[in-house]
């Protein structure tokens, strides 16, 4: 597994813990990455995805809603929402990194993580998002 793919699944696990106890990030940062004893590559990559999520929570929650047909945001499944809000941000702020690789790595995620039809989800918004974001 490449340390961005840990870096991915660290930035989940923090992020999900965060909505689901409304503890501060940065402790639950902490405790998650001694833990998991993450390289010091993948402890910052996440903190970085984290930090950018918080940050345009707002913005990217928009933009996902609006890419969401017949749904409304809070149906999407914490985890699928929280892997969407990671891979937007990516397409936003990480110009190098390639848009397939972004979208297939939430792929994976979703599938570890969520389920096997979180995968098609996360796949058709991202797909959608990234002709948005990455074009203009």
């Amino acid at each position: 597994m490449s340390r961005r793919r840990k870096a991915r699944e660290i930035a989940l696990q923090i992020l999900y813990a965060q909505e689901m106890s409304g503890s501060d990030l940065e402790d639950i940062f902490r405790d998650v990455v001694d833990r998991r004893k993450s390289s010091e590559e993948a402890s910052s990559y996440a903190y970085r995805l984290i930090g950018w999520v918080a940050a345009d929570m707002d913005k990217l929650d928009r933009l996902i809603a609006d890419c969401l047909e017949n749904w409304k945001m809070e149906r999407v499944a914490a985890i699928d929402r929280i892997i969407l809000r990671i891979a937007l941000t990516e397409l936003l702020h990480c110009p190098e990194v390639p848009t397939s690789v972004i979208i297939n790595e939430a792929i994976e995620v979703a599938h570890r993580f969520s389920s096997e039809k979180a995968g098609a989800f996360v796949n058709g918004i991202l797909d959608r998002l990234a002709r948005e974001v990455r074009s203009a």
